[in-house]
């Protein structure tokens, strides 16, 4: 017997010895990973946790601040045994969006562990976390693809989200590797009061055993796809909301589920009180047994009128105009907003919601009358005839009504004083009439025989016109157009040389002359033009000689340097074809181009 005993304590004995080295080796082995699963929906719009395809307004703002409880989210078990690793966990959620852009909003989520209850070591053998510290926050950037409308159609969203290497390892909140990736897409759609909506993602993480258990799958953790389903309702203070979370492990991991009900309440324009609760399935780290949060937001919290919605304001208590609730019964008379004349007084049914007054005294009583509060005659459904400008000319007929005119201008001012057809304002010469090519300003003619300067090429002498202002005698060898000087010859110059021949001197002389004689013509651009025979960079040189030549020759003549240009175009722009020895004659030229630099300054081409 005693034989026996002393065998079975010395078995005892070599077993607890066994236990407790087989615990002391499990309790070097945890290792440190991102505990939880929770995420914040930061904009929350349709859901406190999933995006439903939708963006925040733009230019809006939304923070909130949420306390969550999770209830036994680490659990590990060691050769038939179930060890609490975290029995319970209390984390405050800050987290904030902003959309800059109608399709663009960016979010921010900061988790802060309060409070985390571990099992006890010795029970357990696990060392135990530490029981407050920073979590993983999360930055996110989310781009909308899709919007619902009054046509139909969803709204729909990609998000990238990015976990910052900041965590607590000792507090479990933190993945080795530092950073993990959560793209996700989201869609989703209004039907009247309810909204709805599926948001699939991938976490990236790195896939580890968090303990040394061989085969143990409820130790591993890993690359996951997440998905999620959400039904909220709308247009009242009070909404709820029903979330369903899950995970599909893409290593070897188990998977997780999770119903989370939850509702929010509206307590003013800009301040929301949120909640939830709800319970979890699986065996994968961080899915807890239940878990329950509380929180509230503020900012951009009143929720937009979605297509075949009614608007939240319409609660009472809540600032509204008579056009977003137009079920409602604003003036308590039995006639709703949206078909009552007097909306905001009550009425009669048969006056569809008017009393039988006539507030502006003209003989109509308002629910008849057009304009209620001002006095118009009957032929007008009593609204007055409009005549902003005070010309007894009315709005309906007066094609300037904000500028008073007579009746036989159609009550638009007087603004052609000259009557040349131009307006004043248009008019350079408003008192004097003159042709539009001059701006209004009348024609200016020097010697007086009835060719204005501008066509004049004797302005100095009278002349005729048929003999372009020049006299009978004279034989004007240039004309004036409204932007060049045309030749009534050639300008000749040495055979592939830039010396202008002799023959050429009187007809230049008249372009010195004329150019004289109108100081009006502010630039004259000489331009030389060549045949495409020869090297175009070569023509291009000898045809800018060309052109300076002749520069020169006017300079020569007192034609101020200021008021002339040079300028080479080789065979860039023939006027005839280059396939002819013709047409190669007339290509090789010289004109002139009158410029105005203030047009040019303007943006005008330059001919």
């Amino acid at each position: 017997m005693r034989l026996r005993t002393s065998l079975r304590r010395a078995a005892a004995l070599a077993l607890a010895l066994t236990s407790t080295a087989a615990l002391a080796q499990i309790s070097s082995t945890l290792r440190t990973f991102e505990l939880e699963r929770l995420d914040l929906n930061p904009g929350a719009e349709g859901s406190l946790l999933l995006g439903l395809g939708e963006l925040m307004p733009p230019g809006t703002f939304r923070g909130s601040v949420a306390l969550h409880y999770a209830h036994s989210p680490l659990q590990l078990e060691q050769d038939g045994q179930t060890f609490q690793i975290v029995s319970g966990r209390a984390t405050l959620h800050v987290a904030a969006a902003y959309a800059p852009t109608r399709w663009l909003q960016v979010g921010l989520q900061l988790p802060l562990v309060a409070f985390q209850m571990t099992g006890s070591q010795a029970d357990s053998g696990f060392e135990q976390p530490s029981h407050v510290g920073l979590g993983t926050p999360g930055v996110s950037l989310r781009v909308g693809l899709l919007t619902q409308d009054d046509a139909g159609g969803v709204d729909m969203a990609a998000e990238l989200g990015a976990g910052l290497p900041v965590g607590s390892e000792a507090v479990l909140a933190r993945d080795p590797g530092g950073w993990r990736l959560s793209p996700r897409l989201m869609v989703g759609r209004h039907f009247g009061f309810i909204r709805a909506g599926l948001e699939v993602g991938f976490l990236q993480r790195p896939s580890i055993a968090i303990t040394r258990q061989l085969g143990a799958s409820a130790d591993q953790i890993g690359n996951e796809l997440r998905v999620g389903a959400a039904l909220a309702t709308t247009g009242r203070r009070l909404r709820w909301e029903l979330n369903v979370r899950g995970m599909v492990p893409l290593t070897n991991q188990p998977g997780a589920a999770e119903l989370l009900p939850g509702f929010r309440y509206l307590v003013n324009p800009s301040f929301e009180l949120f909640g939830l609760v709800g319970m979890g399935v699986g065996s994968a780290p961080g899915t807890p047994l239940f878990r329950m949060m509380m929180g509230g937001a503020f900012g951009g919290v009143t929720p937009r009128r979605g297509p075949g919605e009614s608007s939240v304001n319409c609660e009472p208590g809540l600032v509204h105009t008579l056009e977003e609730c137009p079920e409602m019964d604003e003036d308590g008379d039995g006639v709703r907003n949206g078909v009552d004349r007097c909306p905001t007084e009550p009425g009669s049914v048969e006056r569809k919601g008017c009393s039988a007054k006539d507030t502006d005294g003209d003989g109509i009583e308002d629910m008849l009358d057009a304009c209620p509060v001002e006095p118009g005659p009957a032929a007008r459904q009593g609204c007055p005839v409009q005549d902003q400008d005070k010309d007894d000319v009315p709005d309906e007929v007066d094609s300037c009504p904000t500028a008073p005119g007579p009746a036989d201008n159609r009550g638009c001012p007087v603004r052609d004083n000259d009557k040349d057809g131009i307006d004043n304002d248009k008019d350079a010469c408003p008192n004097e009439a003159g042709p539009p090519e001059r701006d209004g300003c009348p024609e200016t003619d020097t010697d007086k025989d009835g060719v204005p300067n501008r066509a004049d090429s004797c302005a100095n002498e009278a002349g005729t016109v048929e003999n372009l202002g020049c006299p009978q005698h004279v034989q004007p060898l240039v004309e004036l157009k409204r932007d060049r000087l045309v030749l009534q010859g050639k300008v000749f110059f040495d055979a592939a040389g830039v010396r202008i021949q002799p023959r050429s001197f009187e007809l230049l002389d008249w372009v010195a002359r004329v150019i004289l004689e109108h100081p009006e013509m502010p630039l004259i651009v000489v331009g030389g033009h060549t045949d495409d025979r020869g090297f175009p960079d070569a023509n291009r040189r000898m045809s800018q000689g060309r052109a300076e030549a002749v520069r020169q020759y006017l300079i020569q003549k007192k034609v101020p340097a200021e008021r002339l240009q040079s300028q080479g175009y080789g065979q860039d722009r023939p006027i005839d074809s280059n396939a002819t020895s013709i047409g190669r004659e007339n290509n090789r030229r010289v004109d002139f181009v009158i410029v105005d630099p203030e047009l040019e300054k303007a943006g005008a081409p330059r001919r």
